[in-house]
């Protein structure tokens, strides 16, 4: 007779990282993140971006339009060229609790970035982000070396930690968070750093590798496999997966899922990032038992983050089956990670 597997039953979780966009991709888009997870990080990158108390009102509100009521998101503001430290307790009197940073034109929406080689300039802002207790959630990547010359992607990440430890050596009481950690030497630099330095690590660096994206000669064969930071090399990979299922809290889950329409995806160069949200916690299942570590996911997905964060943990929860289902190849005209592909674990609807 054939062994039954019995469902497992874990605190619902939290995506401490996801790109919900607004309008008609984020009618689409949202339901796949707030029938999942209890809460997840808002990043504000859009076409106008997020960067006052206002505009996280005016977006938030635009999110829970959308939601039902157990859903929570956590609004961030951008760290941009006219940021102020007044900006950012205005922001923190709203309620606003993250600082996002995207260097200039380093991934979508990001024009108005700070130049890593600046970010020293903008000593004053850090420093009040710092004394209010906020996170400051950064994407480490930098295209220039130190004598300016440009790197490929697959460098970009190691790149920045110079820039990156800056931050945390100026600013030892800061919670930063690094954002989808992809490389061995950026997980590396995590682990040895202090206490109040986190890292967020995707489903998509769990299983990518360069070789998925591009061919020899670094032509992107598979825009859907393209994001920011890009997959990097197999033992980059396994070091994302073993930090997944450490159990060590620095690390913990966000999707930086990142929906596009065909036409961005599949134009000349295309435009980076990945929809991952409606199969992420199905996928995280497979790595964590093809691993033996099922045991280590609630804590990944639903408690790491949200002690770094400061938040109370989930009481609700979520079942998870172990049942063979077909991912579809797109939602209207956004491709899904994994479209036509079957996988073994499901999610049972709220």
């Amino acid at each position: 007779m054939k062994k039954r597997i019995i469902p497992i039953r874990i605190r619902r979780p939290d995506d401490m990282h996801f790109h919900p966009r607004s309008g008609r991709m984020l009618q689409i888009v949202l339901p796949y993140t707030s029938k999942v997870f209890s809460r997840a990080v808002a990043m504000g990158n859009l076409l106008r971006p997020v960067v006052t108390a206002d505009d996280a009102a005016v977006y938030q509100r635009e999110i829970l339009l959308n939601v039902d009521d157990y859903f929570t998101p956590i609004m961030t503001i951008m760290l941009t060229k006219q940021t102020t430290p007044e900006i950012i307790s205005e922001a923190f009197r709203g309620g606003i609790r993250v600082l996002k940073y995207i260097p200039n034109n380093v991934s979508t929406n990001s024009e108005n970035g700070v130049v890593l080689t600046e970010l020293q300039n903008y000593y004053p802002v850090l420093k009040k982000v710092e004394e209010l207790g906020m996170v400051f959630s950064g994407h480490w990547e930098s295209p220039f070396d130190k004598k300016g010359i440009a790197v490929p992607e697959m460098a970009r990440e190691v790149e920045a930690i110079r820039f990156l430890d800056w931050v945390v050596e100026s600013f030892p009481r800061l919670k930063v968070v690094v954002e989808h950690a992809s490389t061995e030497r950026m997980i590396e630099y995590v682990k040895e750093a202090p206490g109040n330095v986190g890292a967020t690590l995707t489903v998509h660096h769990a299983i990518l590798v360069y070789s998925d994206v591009c061919d020899d000669t670094d032509k992107i064969y598979n825009p859907h496999h393209y994001c920011k930071p890009i997959a990097k090399s197999p033992s980059d990979r396994d070091a994302v997966i073993k930090a997944m299922i450490s159990g060590n809290p620095k690390f913990f889950f966000g999707s930086d899922s990142a929906p596009h329409p065909l036409s961005a995806k599949e134009k000349i160069f295309p435009s980076a990032g990945i929809f991952t949200a409606p199969v992420a916690l199905p996928l995280l299942c497979g790595l964590f038992e093809e691993n033996k570590a099922l045991s280590q996911l609630e804590d990944f997905v639903a408690r790491f983050g949200a002690e770094f964060y400061g938040l109370p943990l989930n009481d609700d929860k979520v079942v998870l089956s172990k049942k063979i289902w077909t991912v579809p190849e797109c939602i209207e005209d956004i491709h899904i990670f994994k479209g036509g592909e079957r996988l073994n674990w499901y999610v049972e609807n709220r």
